[in-house]
């Protein structure tokens, strides 16, 4: 998979964050991958949580996401 741009980060992030508080908590992710057949850009949603969750707090931010992606 290659890198996504920030911009089409922010977008996914976006998407992925249902409620727009700026955070994608793990609920969000798994109504997001029985949508999308369980991965974010071709990558499994358990690893998005294990690299892009990087102080362990079991939500991703837009920083967060933004440096695992692009």
């Amino acid at each position: 998979m290659g890198k996504m741009t920030e911009a089409e980060a922010e977008a996914v992030f976006a998407e992925i964050d249902a409620d727009g508080n700026g955070e994608i908590r793990l609920s969000e992710l798994r109504d997001y991958g029985k949508a999308h057949s369980g991965a974010v850009e071709g990558v499994k949603l358990a690893d998005v949580v294990r690299g892009a969750d990087t102080d362990g707090d079991r939500r991703i931010t837009l920083a967060e996401f933004k440096s695992f992606f692009a």
